[in-house]
């Protein structure tokens, strides 16, 4: 009957308790009718008369058929106890997180233990030394117990689904054979049914799902955990979830310890972004930890052009106000500064003025006033209200000619102009834009004379300043308008780029170069006016003014000048 049982738990373990429960019906079934069979053999033989006296045929097998039922009748009660203890002896084994191999052999031995016990104690009850039949025969069937063992744990070992007889009651088989097999039979269909639905769920789920251990040790992911790690469902089994998705050990045990608010990542080798919920979870009585991941790429890109374009619509609503503010200002106030350098002028030519003290006074009034009204102008230039002249202006003259009005303050300065004439001599290149020379002028000087002041503070031997001119794509130069600049989709723009080797500018305060009255300058140094009056004009002349971004090969700032050009 060994095989017998073997076959039993391989039944009991692959297929489940029901399959199991079947087996023992029908092997009952078998042992009553072989029982039946035998008595009714012995029946038959005692009514048989015998042919003559000397015949004793008959009589005698019905004597030995009867001597044997008492074996037969042993046997049928010790496997019948054997094939229920074999499943209650593995599970209750297998609970206990105990070998598989050593579950099914223990179980076994353990079986036919019990089977010599109840044989011998029914057939041989009441005889001396009854044990050693036990002692005889046992050596031989813990030999024959470890083969088939053996055997068993080969054929489960290749079974690549999960086991359902993982996770039961020990006394399972004992409760599903005498409860209602009826009901057993739906519930187990139910149940079957409800994990095909939660298996097409969870693998043909849009999330990424994955299921590890407590240490990230990952037993099971979905397709779509796969194509986000682009790896195959069986090579991301064996794996750790934090190494691959980029958490570090310290942040895991934070998470799987108390599992809270979502958690982003952005795993090594991808450009993804993902939003994880880590919850946990008791599958066959261990802990797991039960990850679900969401793609939010699209969703953090979106948001994070949404903050950009908030910051930029309050930047652009916060500048409009002050350009009003300043051009309201600026113009009440060049209203006062006319009147004084009116009255100034009458002092000096309708009343002569002998005292050497009060002529010295008035010329220092004379001058505060001058520098008023030239902050006066600046202010009407980044306010946008100040008048210009149009006129085509080629940009490469003007630019020797800037460079030649900055040469006096820049000694210790290597200053490079970097013009198309230069970079391609004989070619007939010329740049020209439209606009105000004088103004656009004094953009250009005022840029060079900040990236004078930025190269002073490094050594003179690194002191340099280079201006470029040329389309964006020669200078490779990203164009980045403003919101408020008016941007038209025709037009071809050229680039008249500044840059210094000096410290750069540095990140917390790139956002605000261009508002009006900010300035890193010493107090008296500086007015904060330039940039934004830089700015402002440029905004007048249908281009913008921006601060390129910082590069590792490219020490220091670099500001780039966009003007439309014109056709000749």
């Amino acid at each position: 009957m060994l095989p017998f049982l073997g076959i039993l738990a391989v039944i009991y373990i692959a297929d489940g308790t029901l399959s199991a429960q079947r087996v023992i019906i029908g092997l009952m079934i078998a042992l009553a009718l072989y029982l039946y069979l035998a008595h009714l053999t012995v029946t038959q033989a005692e009514m048989i008369p015998p042919s003559d006296i000397g015949d004793q045929l008959p009589s005698s097998f019905a004597s030995m058929m009867r001597s044997s039922l008492g074996v037969m009748a042993a046997n049928v009660l010790s496997f019948t106890v054997d094939i229920f203890l074999i499943p209650i002896f593995y599970q209750g084994l297998r609970n206990r997180r105990i070998n598989l191999f050593l579950c099914v052999a223990a179980s076994l031995i353990a079986v036919q233990l019990t089977d010599a016990l109840v044989f011998s104690a029914v057939y041989h009850w009441g005889r001396p030394y009854w044990w050693l039949d036990i002692e005889a025969s046992y050596l031989f069937k813990t030999l024959m117990v470890l083969w088939l063992s053996v055997i068993i744990t080969f054929y489960l070992s290749r079974i690549r689904y999960e086991l359902p007889g993982e996770g039961r009651s020990a006394l399972d088989i004992v409760f599903a054979f005498f409860g209602n097999y009826g009901k057993r039979v739906e519930l187990e269909k139910t149940l079957r049914d409800t994990e095909e639905r939660y298996s097409v769920l969870f693998r043909h789920a849009v999330a990424s799902i994955v299921l590890t251990d407590m240490d990230g040790v990952i037993s099971e992911a979905n397709a779509a955990a796969a194509a986000t790690f682009r790896l195959s469902e069986d090579e991301l089994k064996g794996k750790s979830f934090p190494g691959i998705a980029g958490i570090s050990p310290e942040r895991w045990a934070e998470l799987i310890a108390k599992p809270s608010a979502p958690h982003t990542v952005s795993p090594p080798g991808t450009d993804c972004i993902l939003e994880l919920a880590i919850n946990r979870v008791v599958i066959a009585e261990t802990p797991m930890a039960l990850v679900h991941g969401r793609d939010v790429t699209e969703r953090t890109r979106l948001e994070h052009e949404r903050e950009l374009w908030r910051e930029q619509t309050f930047h652009r609503q916060r500048l409009e106000s002050i350009g009003e503010l300043a051009g309201g200002i600026a113009h009440d106030f060049n209203n006062f500064l006319q009147a004084i350098q009116g009255h100034l002028d009458l002092i000096k030519y309708m009343y002569p003025v002998h005292e050497e003290n009060a002529r010295r006074h008035i010329e220092v009034i004379d001058g505060i006033t001058e520098r008023a009204a030239r902050l006066t102008r600046d202010l009407l230039g980044f306010a946008r209200r100040g008048n210009f002249t149009a006129s085509d202006i080629d940009l490469e003259p003007f630019l020797d000619a800037s460079a030649s009005m900055f040469l006096p303050s820049a000694s210790g300065i290597d200053l490079a102009l970097d013009l198309p004439s230069k970079r391609s001599p004989g070619a007939q290149t010329h740049l020209t834009a439209r606009g105000d020379a004088v103004q656009l002028q004094q953009v250009v000087l005022n840029l060079l004379m900040n990236a004078r002041d930025a190269v002073r503070k490094i050594p003179e031997h690194d002191r340099r300043i280079t201006v470029s001119l040329g389309t964006p794509s020669e200078l490779g130069v990203d164009p980045l308008p403003p919101p408020d600049a008016d941007v038209s989709p025709e037009a071809r723009y050229c680039v008249i780029r500044i840059a210094d080797s000096g410290p750069g500018v540095p990140e917390e305060i790139r956002a605000k170069v261009f508002e009006p009255f900010f300035t890193t300058k010493p107090e008296g140094q500086g007015t904060g006016m330039g940039l934004s009056m830089a700015y402002g004009i440029l905004i007048a002349h249908k281009g913008w003014l921006q601060l390129d971004p910082p590069s590792p090969d490219r020490p220091g700032a670099a500001f780039s000048l966009f003007l439309p050009l014109q056709d000749r």
